[in-house]
């Protein structure tokens, strides 16, 4: 029970606002479990997402350098709709991908395994 302005009221009774998608509650808290960027060391933000891609789409593809995994195992593709050269990435941070893991700016979809 919670007392506020000398109101009784059991929290559990209180319905929610809205239900958010796990994208959307991503967005709002700054919790995505995927982070890319444009340039190596994490410079110019692209894309926070908790969702994968069959197509990264023209203002993103072959442009991602650098990646943050906050949560879970992503695979990514040189080609879309997963296709092509593959590399798992498990939670850690990327500060150049062309440095033995893909060719830099060479990812064009990708997707959570785990």
């Amino acid at each position: 029970m919670s007392n506020i302005n000398n109101q009784t009221q059991d929290l559990y009774s209180i319905e929610a606002v809205q239900d958010l998608s796990h994208e959307s509650a991503a967005a709002i808290s700054g919790g995505a479990d995927l982070e890319l960027f444009d340039d190596d060391n994490f410079g110019k933000p692209l894309v926070q997402t908790n969702d994968g891609t069959g197509n990264v789409g023209n203002d993103v593809n072959d442009r991602i350098t650098s990646i943050i995994v906050n949560a879970g195992v992503w695979r990514f593709f040189t080609d879309s709709e997963f296709r092509g050269v593959s590399a798992d990435l498990g939670p850690g941070r990327y500060p150049n991908i062309g440095l033995g893991i893909l060719p830099n700016d060479s990812i064009s979809s990708f997707q959570r395994i785990g």
